[in-house]
């Protein structure tokens, strides 16, 4: 703004003639500098003032940051109609020979460009279209569809797009090829979109079974990551090969990137599946020559009740054959979403292992409770209560349809009379588990940690001495216990 005012003043008080009869320079050539230079200045602040006058309140108005190319675009065109004016007023040139000169020269260089020209008009459509803007979150495709690209927006320019992939890497496409591509834009009409997932089980595994469990699934992924949420598992189709089920979700890509939301799915689908025995289908022969597979470890599959307590931690200790008795008595038992399995405070003597879905670990807190773990299949809660028959220490309500298995007093009593020294094995495995949390147990060194424990362990032996009315495998531990 100096400047140009600068070089209007000087211009009005006549500051060329004196300049030139200073320094002997042309009167002339002096006012056409100061006049190029107030020209060019204004010809700058024109292009400031549409910019803060028109483009910011324009993209203020839409929610959408202005793309640079049309600010660019617009600066073109003033400096343009600046250098015509100028020719034409400082140098008399005229309009009519100027333009078609330049349409000459421009048709020359037309031809050497096509190119970025093609890329320069294909990068206005697209701003023009609003198909797609800065920051929105898309996927590209091409015509044929072999090419998949993905990723946020970052610029459009005069040349082409920019796109940051969820790997942190920044693709530079031609507009061009933007204009050519199928465009998905996760961004529109609204940041969340609903995705989905096809799992496909065998006919053998009833629906209730398996969408109970794929359930489990979807809501362990949307507990872990806040980006995923209303999710639900739906039937979908019959195949040749089994049942199709889709898992659905909403996810919000600027969050979560796809990619990756099913990278976590599919972990928890992986882990929940191997837990719970089901398989994948598989293209199926019209003749067998095997057994029919055992489906899962569900309580009615062979062998299923042990194949879920081998792999307990708290059960580590105990031999098979013991095992397998526990695995016999234990009592089937199935809750419904919202369901309570236990309640914080009262009393109880027997523990849960979870076969199937997702519960939720709550504590009390003030008149409300927090929300502070979950439980899937291949976890177990609610030992100490059959150990030692202490109150439950925390409420635990079902997430998801639930089946469970509960082990009693008289189920482990009956353990220790087959086998006394799983007390000790039971107690020690209690104690690594109530000391698990311990969030400075890593820093500690590894005879403190097993002093701990052992002290841990010990009391838990007295628990369950008090509460079982046995008397202790090992009178060493007893000594130590009752110390």
């Amino acid at each position: 703004m100096g400047i140009l005012l600068a070089g209007l003043c000087a211009i009005h008080v006549g500051a060329a003639e004196a300049v030139g009869a200073r320094t002997g320079l042309s009167a002339r050539a002096i006012f056409i500098v100061l006049a190029i230079i107030a020209w060019m200045a204004g010809a700058i602040i024109l292009c400031r003032l549409t910019e803060i006058l028109f483009w910011n309140p324009l993209g203020r108005s839409n929610g959408r940051k202005t793309p640079r190319l049309l600010i660019q675009i617009t600066n073109v065109l003033i400096y343009a109609t600046v250098a015509l004016t100028m020719a034409a007023t400082l140098f008399q040139v005229p309009l009519t020979g100027a333009i078609a000169t330049s349409s000459v020269i421009g048709l020359v260089v037309g031809f050497a460009v096509k190119s970025l020209i093609s890329d320069t008009f294909s990068g206005i459509a697209l701003n023009l279209d609003s198909g797609f803007g800065i920051n929105d979150f898309v996927q590209i495709l091409s015509r044929g569809g072999t090419t998949r690209i993905m990723g946020r927006v970052t610029e459009i320019n005069w040349r082409s797009t920019y796109i940051l992939t969820p790997e942190n890497s920044m693709m530079v496409i031609p507009n061009t090829v933007m204009s050519e591509s199928i465009v998905l834009n996760y961004s529109k009409p609204d940041r969340m979109g609903e995705f989905e997932m096809v799992v496909s089980l065998d006919f053998e595994v009833s629906t209730d079974r398996a969408l109970r469990v794929l359930t489990a699934v979807i809501q362990a992924a949307a507990r872990e990551n806040d980006a995923i949420y209303d999710v639900k598992a739906r039937l979908s189709e019959a195949t040749g090969n089994g049942i199709n089920y889709k898992i659905k979700y909403m996810l919000d890509p600027a969050k979560l990137p796809p990619g990756k939301a099913k990278h976590l799915i599919l972990g928890h689908l992986l882990r929940q599946l191997s837990t719970t025995g089901l398989q994948l289908a598989h293209p199926k022969l019209d003749n067998w020559s095997i057994e029919p597979q055992d489906f899962g470890r569900f309580a009615e599959a062979p062998g299923s009740r042990f194949r879920l307590l081998n792999q307990v931690q708290l059960f580590v200790g105990i031999d098979a054959a013991t095992l397998h008795e526990l695995a016999d008595r234990m009592t089937l038992r199935k809750f419904s979403a919202g369901q309570r399995l236990i309640t914080a405070g009262e009393p109880g003597q027997s523990m849960f292992v979870m076969s199937e879905g997702l519960v939720s670990v709550r504590i009390p807190q003030g008149d409300n409770e927090l929300d502070v773990a979950a439980f899937v299949p291949g976890d177990f809660f609610g030992e100490m209560s059959l150990l030692t028959g202490e109150p439950r220490s925390a409420t635990v309500v079902s997430v998801t349809d639930t089946v469970a298995f509960e082990i009693d007093k008289s189920d482990i009593e009956q353990v220790l009379e087959s086998s006394p020294s799983a007390a000790e094995a039971l107690s020690m495995a209690a104690a690594e588990r109530r000391l698990a949390s311990d969030a400075a147990r890593s820093s500690k060194p590894p005879e403190q940690i097993a002093e701990e424990r052992s002290t841990m362990a010990s009391k838990i032996l007295a628990g369950m001495t008090r509460f079982l009315g046995r008397k202790l495998p090992k009178p060493e531990l007893a000594q130590i216990a009752t110390a």
